[in-house]
């Protein structure tokens, strides 16, 4: 029987199809995903809600799966281990998005916060000829907890997706009055490492009926 090889550029099945490069969009659905026995997630129901995260270009998302550490265990005249252990790495993921829109606020903070008012006054803004200011807006407490998200993100030509299943996610706002805007950033680790945890699948399209 003759070997198989399969070479990274063959063309029938070339590895370069097979990259995934750049974001076009980070999707978030509250609680994670589940899938059906056959490994299907219907998101086309009426009761789910995808809601797209803004990230930020530099850095805005990493994801690492982390590496193992190993135990070396060595004898007199070997180089090569006696024996060796590792223990898994820790998941990491981050997302830094841009944006203090309420519906974000309210997901990643787990709570619909509190209608807040502040009566300004009116000197204390640089527009001239006003006659009153008021601040409007939801407040929300800064007390950190957890919240598990499912993630979807599409690729730069939107024909690859990216999936997390269910990921545990804390959440913490930044803001140094810099060039760059508030932050809320996401931090945290897959709550869900079994099979079918994250995986990167291929997009197909099928085109309007007379479109």
């Amino acid at each position: 029987m003759a070997t198989t090889v399969r070479k990274k550029t063959s063309a029938s099945n070339s590895m370069q199809d097979n990259v995934f490069e750049g974001i076009s969009a980070v999707f978030a659905v509250d609680g994670g995903f589940t899938f059906t026995d056959a490994g299907v997630l219907n998101l086309l129901n009426a009761d789910a809600r995808l809601l797209e995260f803004p990230c930020s270009e530099d850095s805005g998302f990493s994801f690492d799966t982390g590496a193992p550490s190993i135990e070396h265990f060595k004898v007199h005249g070997l180089n090569a281990d006696w024996v060796s252990t590792f223990t898994p790495g820790d998941t990491e993921l981050n997302i830094e998005i841009p944006c203090h829109d309420t519906e974000i606020m309210q997901l990643v903070f787990g709570s619909n916060g509190t209608d807040i008012t502040i009566n300004l006054p009116t000197d204390a803004l640089k527009e001239p000829n006003i006659a009153s200011a008021t601040a409007t807006g939801k407040g929300f407490g800064a007390a950190q907890k957890s919240v598990e998200l499912g993630l979807l993100i599409l690729d730069d030509t939107e024909k690859r997706l990216f999936y997390i299943k269910k990921a545990k996610l804390t959440a913490q706002v930044t803001f140094d009055g810099s060039n760059k805007p508030l932050c809320v950033v996401l931090s945290g680790s897959l709550s869900d490492s079994g099979d079918g945890a994250f995986g990167i699948l291929d997009i197909v399209t099928a085109a309007n009926a007379g479109g």
